[in-house]
């Protein structure tokens, strides 16, 4: 989820350190050795870094260390922020995408990295989320994730359940489990409104909304969220209401997977990035994309741009850090880093293969995919209210039953114009 910025006052203690990257050691033929430092959100991947991946890069690059220095994820943005405006940033700064990476670029934090030769390697559609307004990158990605309606192969056996392709085909699924009365249909409550955001309405409306068509025409002003496609999109989450589990509205996102992972669901809308927890207690586990509209309907495809790595515009090893995000776009990096974390995925052109069988299904939603980002983080979440946040909040209302479609749309719509002019 969209992270808030933290209390500068809260990380006032990163200001001051000194990191490593603004120091030199020695290599192992006695010369000068490079220390880089990289900042990062992802403290649970302190390990893998630290014993996998930069032992990987350091062993075809002898004179360079790097060291890997998360902050918690909450406290992530205000700490770059305050090792920015204190001059001690990390030479590598983890990128997050779309409106916080705006501005970052605006304020100056990163580098030029347009010359480097791992850009070649990504489609411009993986480079635009860390691109300025002008389209240049200022990041190399690393990784996405993707959304999609995992299930319990074993429910639909026993009840002789089909895959769903189209939005009629997932009632009748939902309403049949629901007769059947032995398990919820779906594992999905309303408590954490990100969730029915960008695993719910950003999973299932790009195939309302056409994908970029809406996004895009959203930010140029061509498209409302009170167009049919939009409304339409808000009512076919809506209508799976009737199929959540009782209490929902009190539900939790963990409350969510441990009710798919104790068998007692059929369905659960999620991302990719749960894949191990949902599989934890040894469930045979599918997943299915979000159903069209109808039958024969171009697929549209979730797929958010996760995390990118950039250059700190202040570092003092230019030529090492850009070795280092050289390597982000070769094979050995992504095939380390996509099996050691199923569920995140390459971006490159040429993606790698996955080991986890379940990863490797969710990379093939993609097939025949139009891929698109969630909605409302790119451009449309700068101001005040941000579309993102006010989509959490009118998603509860309507799952509460206080908002119809209609209303929820307009009201974000009227949001989105107290403050947003569109892109000319």
């Amino acid at each position: 989820m969209r992270s808030r910025l933290a209390p500068i006052a809260a990380i006032a203690v990163v200001a001051g350190m000194t990191l490593a990257g603004c120091s030199t050691g020695t290599s192992s033929d006695g010369g000068d050795k490079v220390e880089l430092t990289l900042g990062s959100w992802r403290t649970e991947d302190i390990a893998m870094w630290e014993d996998e991946i930069i032992p990987a890069f350091e062993k075809s690059n002898p004179d360079i260390s790097v060291e890997f220095a998360p902050t918690d994820t909450n406290d992530y943005n205000a700490a770059i922020q305050s090792q920015v405006e204190g001059g001690n940033a990390p030479d590598l700064i983890t990128c997050r995408p779309f409106d916080v990476n705006q501005a970052w670029i605006k304020d100056g934090y990163f580098g030029d990295i347009s010359s480097l030769a791992a850009l070649d390697a990504f489609p411009d559609s993986a480079k635009a989320a860390w691109s300025g307004l002008d389209g240049t990158p200022s990041c190399v990605p690393v990784a996405s994730v993707l959304a999609g309606f995992y299930y319990n192969k074993a429910i639909f056996k026993e009840l002789g359940l089909e895959i769903p392709e189209t939005q009629d085909e997932l009632i009748s699924v939902l309403k049949a489990v629901k007769d059947d009365g032995t398990y919820s249909p779906l594992a999905l409550g309303s408590a954490d409104g990100w969730q029915l955001a960008y695993n719910v309405l950003n999973s299932i409306g790009p195939n309302y909304w056409k994908g970029e068509d809406g996004r895009l025409g959203l930010i140029d002003g061509t498209k409302k969220l009170t167009d049919p496609d939009f409304v339409a999109a808000f009512a076919a989450v809506d209508a799976l209401t009737p199929y959540l589990p009782s209490g929902y509205e009190a539900i939790t996102y963990d409350d969510m997977g441990q009710l798919f992972t104790l068998g007692k669901a059929a369905i659960i809308p999620d991302g990719s990035w749960n894949i191990n927890q949902l599989t934890s207690t040894g469930l045979d586990v599918g997943v299915f994309a979000a159903p069209v509209e109808n039958a024969g309907d171009q697929r549209y495809q979730q797929e958010m741009p996760d995390m990118a790595i950039g250059m700190s515009a202040t570092t003092k090893h230019k030529e090492a850090a850009e070795k280092f995000l050289d390597w982000l776009a070769t094979p050995e990096f992504e095939e380390l880093y996509v099996n050691k974390l199923p569920g995140f995925f390459a971006m490159s052109t040429e993606a790698p293969s996955y080991d986890n069988e379940l990863a490797q299904a969710f990379s093939d939603l993609k097939t025949d995919a139009l891929l698109t980002p969630r909605l409302a983080l790119d451009r449309l979440s700068a101001g005040t209210p941000p579309l993102d946040d006010e989509t959490w909040r009118v998603m509860q209302l309507m799952y509460a039953g206080d908002l119809s479609p209609d209303k929820a749309t307009a009201e974000l719509q009227t949001g989105l114009d107290s403050w947003y002019v569109p892109a000319s």
